[in-house]
């Protein structure tokens, strides 16, 4: 119990310091179930968002070409925010930052501590 309330302290002093002030929207959604423009939902805390890396955040894609092999590594936006903030995100969440539009696709509980959250997201620019 310990060791948990320590990291959870280590984080939200880790957010407080280095993390933005990220802003997330819900979009209702019509009888067919797909999205309107009507603003459900707002949720505004302070997160890290970070191009993931090591634990699942990177998608490696090998291409075997006659020559040889080219490998590609795409990394893909994550934010990391504390488990208070974040329980009530959704699937298909938007969040607005640096002139992209990221839509969430997973939401991931760190090692099911309840302490944080690893949210996944892809852009979504509308094309």
């Amino acid at each position: 119990m310990e060791a948990t309330l320590f990291l959870r302290n280590k984080l939200a002093r880790h957010i407080s310091w280095n993390g933005q002030e990220l802003t997330f929207t819900r979009y209702s959604k019509d009888e067919y179930n797909q999205l309107t423009d009507e603003v459900e939902k707002t949720f505004t805390f302070k997160g890290l968002f970070h191009d993931g890396g090591g634990y699942g955040g990177v998608l490696k894609i090998d291409l075997y070409e006659r020559d040889g092999a080219r490998t590609f590594t795409k990394f893909k936006p994550l934010v990391l925010c504390l488990y208070d903030d974040g329980k009530d995100l959704t699937i298909d969440d938007v969040m607005e930052l640096g002139g992209n539009v990221y839509k969430v696709v997973e939401i991931t509980n760190v090692k099911n501590l309840n302490i944080a959250f690893e949210v996944s997201l892809e852009i979504d620019n509308g094309e």
